[in-house]
C-alpha cells in the first residue's frame, strides 16, 4: 500500500524500489560483461579482467539477492523490453500485473553510481559484499 507524503505525493511502494534495483544490478551484470568483451578485442598493456570479473560477481550477487526478496514478497518480474528509450519491465505483485517505465539514459546514471558505491566499498576493505 502506497503512504501519500505530506506533501500530496505518494511514496513508492518498497517492492517498486526492489524491482528497480532487481533491474539496475540486472543490467549492471550484463553490461560489464559486454564490456569486457569488448576490451579483449583492444590490446592493453594491463589486464582488467580482475576488476571486470569482481564487479560481475558483485552485481550479478545482488540481482539473485533481490530476486529472492521480492520472490518472498510475492513479486516476479514477468518481462522486460527496451522500447525506444525506455525500458518496459512488468511484473506481478500481489495477483496484479502492474508496469514500469524507466528511461534508458536514468538507468545508465544509476548503474554508473552503483559502479562508483561498489569502488567506495571495495577501497575501504569491503570486498564485494
Amino acid at each position: 500500500m502506497t503512504r501519500p507524503e505530506q506533501s500530496g505525493k505518494e511514496q513508492p511502494e518498497p517492492e517498486m524500489d526492489l524491482v528497480r534495483r532487481y533491474i539496475l544490478f540486472g543490467l549492471l551484470f550484463r553490461v560489464v560483461m559486454a564490456d569486457m568483451t569488448s576490451v579483449h578485442r583492444v590490446s592493453l598493456k594491463l589486464s582488467y579482467d580482475g576488476f571486470f570479473q569482481e564487479l560481475s560477481r558483485w552485481s550479478e550477487r545482488q540481482h539473485h539477492a533481490i530476486r529472492r526478496l521480492l520472490r518472498q514478497r510475492g513479486c516476479y518480474v514477468v518481462s522486460t523490453q527496451k522500447q525506444g528509450h525506455t525500458y518496459v519491465v512488468q511484473y506481478r505483485q500481489r495477483g496484479y500485473l502492474r508496469e514500469a517505465i524507466y528511461s534508458i539514459e536514468i538507468l545508465r546514471a544509476e548503474c554508473q553510481e552503483l559502479i562508483g558505491l561498489w569502488m567506495t566499498g571495495y577501497q575501504q576493505g569491503e570486498g564485494t559484499t
